[in-house]
């Protein structure tokens, strides 16, 4: 299953960069982190301050997530799509029956998770 959203932060990307990209931050926003107690991840690419891949190799939420990084007219517009795919055949199941629904809430995390990426860098640069 495949969802992705987008914003523009209002900051410079190598600032975006440096606050996103760094996995010390991640659990301030990216919330398959912060509910994923014991999980293990991996940067499976890094291109700074452009591109940066994640995958969760372990715990109940596997998905690779890409966060993408481009200049815009009001700082820096960033994408990030999640690419999550169940491990078990209920799961999967599930999401072909429910792929639409899943996929919509997928969406609105994701967006939620760019709002709260953008509230902490933006106030970071108040402080």
């Amino acid at each position: 299953m495949r969802a992705s959203a987008e914003t523009v932060i209002e900051r410079p990307m190598a600032a975006v960069w440096e606050w996103a990209s760094d996995p010390g931050n991640w659990h301030y926003w990216y919330e398959e982190v912060g509910e994923s107690g014991g999980a293990v991840y991996e940067v499976s690419e890094s291109s700074p301050p452009r591109r940066q891949v994640v995958r969760a190799l372990s715990g109940p939420f596997r998905f690779e997530g890409t966060l993408e990084l481009s200049e815009d007219v009001g700082g820096t517009r960033v994408r990030q799509t999640v690419v999550s795919t169940p491990a078990d055949l209920p799961g999967r199941l599930l999401s072909l029956v429910a792929g639409p629904l899943v996929r919509r809430s997928m969406r609105r995390r994701i967006a939620a998770q760019l709002a709260r990426l953008k509230q902490m860098v933006e106030l970071e640069a108040t402080l």
